[in-house]
């Protein structure tokens, strides 16, 4: 068994999330309003601001309780995102933007939000591991496909890895985006 598919399995088995960390599992990705914004392949920036709902649940270690949630997302005019910039041998599988796939392309736009937050939101404190399982879930819900979804989440690991992603507003634009997540 080839060392990607064992840690695809690992990472797919909830037992070993629920039981190690903190994780969250994505079940619905609803968006009133198309996303609208441009870009150059390089970087993409919102006309208009945009609301994305993200309901799902979340595992808590230290409790070790299940909670179902809603993440709500705004985007206001004028963020700024790279999208899901994957290197580009890989960008064939996993493109910055799918143009007309706005669940696939709010998976990317969420990620770097709560990154540049380091997952201290309204409602939670997130930690990385549980900001990337919403990237992943959210692609999953896209229909991107479970090994290359794990695949991607393995190249954020070992090129969006380093502390210098996590926290770090680039752009300048941390305040145009707002998230909060309440429970159900």
């Amino acid at each position: 068994m080839s060392i990607l598919k064992k840690y695809i399995d690992k990472l797919q088995s909830r037992k070993y999330l629920q039981k190690d960390r903190n994780s969250i599992t994505v079940d619905d990705v609803t968006i009133d309003f198309p996303l609208v914004f441009e870009g150059n392949g390089k970087m993409y920036f919102f006309k208009l601001d945009r609301y994305v709902y993200v309901k799902g649940s979340r595992y808590t270690k230290a409790d070790g309780k299940t909670r179902d949630f809603l993440l709500t997302c705004l985007f206001k005019k004028g963020f700024m995102t790279d999208g899901a910039s994957a290197p580009k041998f890989a960008q064939w599988i996993v493109p910055d933007i799918k143009k007309g796939n706005d669940v696939y392309n709010s998976a990317p736009f969420i990620h770097d939000g709560l990154y540049m937050y380091k997952g201290t939101i309204t409602g939670a404190d997130l930690t990385r591991e549980e900001c990337d399982d919403i990237l992943r879930g959210i692609w999953r819900i896209s229909g991107m496909d479970r090994v290359v979804a794990g695949a991607a989440d393995l190249g954020i690991k070992v090129f969006a890895g380093s502390t210098s992603h996590w926290g770090d507003d680039y752009n300048n634009c941390k305040h145009l985006f707002v998230a909060k997540l309440e429970y159900r």
